[in-house]
């Protein structure tokens, strides 16, 4: 049987080891707290609803924003909102706020958007999808499990977005250059 202390542990990050074995190197983040910052079911249509044997439909919003709270301390926020429509009547909303408080350590600056948009909320989704589990079930219908959510494709769509509207203010500001030296 092997003794694990003989062992040094894997560094998975590639974080360079320090110079003083004693201390550890910052971590790249570290969520100091978590915390649902807002939180609404509506069941606008009970009992009625109950009533019907169809299934509610979901139609299913996800979003992660971002907010500096000075020093090292940002607010991470990631949103969801689910309306359900049963017998073409809505069945019931949820939206949900669910927050975290992020240290960041030392991230290099063009990792840093990535480490918020995405290794964060990867990190929240699994309370959140409980959240919405939990709530779905206390409001009386089947639980709602969301299923796993791609924040990598959501982090590229912004990306790209963000370059059309600079390309669209870039173009507007030479056709009016243009203009006005005619």
């Amino acid at each position: 049987m092997a003794d694990d202390r003989d062992t040094a542990p894997a560094n998975p990050s590639d974080i360079p080891k320090t110079a003083n074995p004693g201390t550890q190197a910052e971590p790249p983040y570290q969520i100091m707290r978590q915390y649902i910052k807002d939180l609404s079911f509506e069941n606008p249509n009970a009992p009625q609803t109950f009533a019907s044997s169809a299934a509610p439909e979901a139609s299913i919003v996800i979003d992660v924003q971002t907010a500096a709270l000075g020093g090292r301390d940002v607010e991470v926020v990631l949103t969801v909102e689910v309306k359900a429509e049963q017998d073409g009547q809505t069945a019931y909303i949820l939206e949900l706020a669910y927050a975290a408080i992020v240290r960041v350590g030392q991230v290099p600056k063009e990792a840093l958007n990535a480490l918020l948009l995405v290794e964060v909320p990867r990190m929240l989704f699994p309370f959140v999808r409980q959240i919405v589990c939990d709530s779905t079930r206390s409001g009386g219908f089947s639980m709602l499990l969301l299923a796993p959510f791609d924040f990598v494709q959501l982090y590229r769509r912004r990306l790209a977005a963000q370059e059309d509207a600079q390309k669209a203010a870039e173009g507007k500001d030479t056709a009016e250059g243009e203009t006005a030296e005619a």
